[in-house]
């Protein structure tokens, strides 16, 4: 069953995040041959109050190959780029619903 890694954040140092962590980011992706669903930076809060600015929804194969892109070394290595130019960090893994 497919599985998705939902990030929601507020960016705050955009150069960072864009020019640094994310072309490290997606070489870490390669094994685990996730789909990029989305990465939206002008998504809108329609319940909730939330300072968030950008949403990023991974897809992979099951909840297995989530966790080890997640866990892996190589990710690891880069997740602090992240961190560090948000606020707000968000992430939650998620199953596809199978009705």
């Amino acid at each position: 069953m497919a599985a998705y890694i939902i990030f929601t954040h507020k960016v705050t140092d955009a150069d960072t995040l864009n020019n640094v962590y994310l072309p490290k980011a997606v070489e870490t992706l390669g094994p685990y041959a996730p789909e990029i669903l989305v990465v939206d930076e002008n998504i809108e809060v329609i319940e909730g109050n939330s300072g968030d600015t950008r949403t990023v929804v991974l897809k992979f194969k099951d909840r297995d190959e989530a966790k080890k892109w997640y866990n892996s070394p190589e990710y690891q290595a880069v997740v602090n780029l992240r961190l560090d130019s948000i606020e707000g960090a968000h992430a939650v893994l998620c199953d596809e619903f199978e009705g």
